[in-house]
Order: C-alpha cells, then sequence, then structure tokens
C-alpha cells in the first residue's frame, strides 16, 4: 500500500513537473520581459545646464509616449525612461529648444540600457556686455530686457541669453546712466557677442554723446566727427583717432573722443560740450579688416541732455567705406540732428566741394 502511494505521488510530482515546464514555454509567447532604459543628454553646440528640464520620450512602434526630468548625475544629464520593452527598438526625444532627436537601441531583457543622445539647439545664444560708453571696457552692472521682461533676475553687466533665430532688440539699464537699446541678428547654434555701451548722465558743460559699435568684422571701424567747411590734417575741428580733442576758433575744447577701439566687438565715444556751434559732420570710416561696413551690425546712438536718443543702424548693403550718418547742428547748447545715412567711397564733401583728407 505505502509503494502504491509513493508511486502515485511521484507520478504526481512528475506530471506537475512536466505542466510547468509547459507553461513557462508558453512565456515567450504572451509576455517578453521587460529592459530598462536611461538617457544620457547632451547640448552639442552650448553645453547648456539641462538639469530640471522636461523631456517627452514617444516609443515609435506604439507611440507610447512620457515625461521625464532631466537630472544632474555624476556631472551629466540624464533622463531615467524606465521601463521599455526588451529588444529592438526606436524613440524620438522632444526637448523645448532643441531639435527632436531619434534613438535607436537593442535592449537585452531584465538589464538598464544607458543611451546617449547629443541634441541640437534650435535657438541662438547671444553673450551681451554691458560698458560704460566713456570708459575702456569699464563694466557696468544693468538690467536687461527683452521687451519689457528682464532676461535675469538680478543685475548683472554680463548676460548670457537664449534667443529664438531672428532680430531682437535688447535695452539696458542703470542707475546713473542713460538707457540703451542694440538690434541683434541671433543665429541657429552660434553664439553672438554684444557690446552695449550706456551713457552716462550728461553733467556740466555737456550736451551730446556719440556712441558708435560694431561686431566682429571689420575689426576696426573709426568714428569722425568734423565742423562742416573744415578740412586738411592738422584740422582742429576734426576729432578722430589721430586728433582726440576738437578746438573752435577761440581754441576751446568742444568735442572729446572718449574711447578708441581698434579690435573687434569694439566702440568709439564722442562727447561734445557746449563750446561747440555750427554745423558738423558724424560718420563712420572702415579703417581696417575684412568685410564690409554693412556686414559689420554698425550700431550708433546719439544721446543729448535729458537722456533723449536717437539710434541708427547700418545699411546692410553698405559696402563702400565710409557710413555717413547725420548732420549735427549745434546753436547755443541745443542740439538738432539732420539725418544722413548714405554709404559713401570716401569721407563726406566739405562745404565748398572739398573733400577732407
Amino acid at each position: 500500500m505505502s509503494n502504491e502511494r509513493r508511486d502515485g505521488k511521484a507520478i504526481a510530482v512528475f506530471a506537475l513537473m512536466i505542466l510547468l515546464g509547459l507553461g513557462l514555454l508558453a512565456i515567450p509567447f504572451f509576455l517578453t520581459p521587460p529592459a530598462f532604459l536611461d538617457v544620457a543628454l547632451r547640448d552639442s553646440v552650448f553645453a547648456t545646464d539641462l538639469a530640471g528640464r522636461s523631456v517627452h520620450v514617444t516609443e515609435d512602434a506604439s507611440g507610447n509616449a512620457l515625461a521625464r526630468t532631466v537630472q544632474n548625475s555624476g556631472g551629466g544629464f540624464v533622463a531615467r525612461v524606465g521601463r521599455i520593452s526588451s529588444g529592438p527598438g526606436s524613440f524620438t526625444l522632444a526637448l523645448d529648444g532643441y531639435e527632436p532627436a531619434a534613438l535607436s537601441l537593442e535592449a537585452p531583457p531584465l538589464q538598464t540600457v544607458r543611451a546617449v543622445v547629443d541634441l541640437v539647439p534650435s535657438f541662438g545664444r547671444v553673450e551681451v556686455s554691458v560698458v560704460n560708453a566713456v570708459r575702456d571696457q569699464q563694466p557696468v552692472t544693468a538690467t536687461l530686457k527683452e521687451g519689457s521682461s528682464p532676461v535675469a533676475p538680478e543685475p548683472r553687466s554680463v548676460f548670457m541669453v537664449d534667443l529664438k533665430p531672428g532680430k531682437h532688440r535688447l535695452s539696458a539699464e542703470a542707475a546713473g546712466f542713460c538707457p540703451g537699446e542694440r538690434e541683434v541678428q541671433v543665429q541657429e547654434g552660434k553664439v553672438t557677442k554684444l557690446k552695449l555701451p550706456l551713457s552716462p548722465d550728461l553733467t556740466g558743460d555737456e550736451i551730446a554723446r556719440l556712441i558708435l559699435d560694431w561686431g566682429e568684422n571689420p575689426r576696426d571701424l573709426d568714428a569722425h566727427f568734423r565742423k562742416v567747411g573744415t578740412a586738411g590734417f592738422p584740422n582742429p575741428a576734426h576729432v578722430f583717432f589721430q586728433h582726440k580733442e576738437g578746438q573752435n576758433e577761440a581754441r576751446e575744447r568742444f568735442a572729446v573722443l572718449d574711447v578708441d577701439h581698434t579690435n573687434s566687438q569694439g566702440y568709439e565715444t564722442i562727447t561734445l560740450s557746449d563750446k561747440a556751434t555750427g554745423e558738423y559732420e558724424y560718420y563712420v570710416h572702415h579703417y581696417a579688416g575684412t568685410g564690409t561696413i554693412g556686414g559689420s551690425g554698425a550700431q550708433a546712438s546719439i544721446v543729448t541732455r535729458g537722456c533723449q536718443r536717437r539710434d541708427y543702424s547700418v545699411p546692410a548693403s553698405c559696402n563702400k567705406n565710409v557710413w555717413a550718418i547725420t548732420h549735427v547742428r549745434v546753436q547755443q547748447g541745443r542740439v538738432e540732428l539732420v539725418d544722413q545715412q548714405r554709404c559713401e567711397t570716401s569721407p563726406p564733401l566739405a562745404v565748398g566741394g572739398k573733400a577732407p583728407s
């Protein structure tokens, strides 16, 4: 009797083992063991800090999508996607400011796969340095805005701003300075450097300030301010890099070249005093470097009492040596601007038809 029981029990155990084996064989037909995915994200151009950003991951085959927060992990930026199907798979990753990225991989069952994805930015970056227009490279702590919105939570002198490709107008404000604005052309995937010179408030006998700035090429543009009807060299009524102080007929100083730059992303500033009288020409000369004035991104501002300001941008088509900006008429400390906005081969002709040297 005991032998029959033992035989029956053995048969039952054997039958159970067969059933379990058949069950295990059947599992792959209706259940695939999962895998797990971590994605390391890199900004391939600007090396931007991506921590805290949200990335959307879509499985191409199923269309299933989920959002994950990018974490700072070991000095890199990782989105822990989590459970995915094992085997071959493809995904599309989307993060604001970047082109959609494709990811293909082979994921072994029950293992974590770490994939690296280089993101291509769809924005450009602008490096803005706010400086004192009458001091060489002196930084100014300012608030920088695009439109009415500050681009940083607190004032500083250097800003890194990410913007969509195209033209943007940035403005800066600082205590003791007149507000300033500059237009910048943003290019996708590139860094554009911009100097934004601010004029200190006009005081004492100062009646106007003329500010020029430009981009990378040509490397050296020169600002000129000369009384109409005067010519030759030396000419006491002609202010530029070789003659930094202008004098009137009474040998009183009426203008001074505060800053003279000879390198890319430079600026040059001329300040007028109430000793100026009559009509003057304000123009820019392409002195050195490749490229054209029109391609330099040159901009000029004329600031008068009360921080009144008129801005000028060089015509993009200007491929000659001189950008004639405006005539400046001064009578009893009152400044009137008669805009020229011409592109010329040589400096503007003085009254009487004689070209200045």
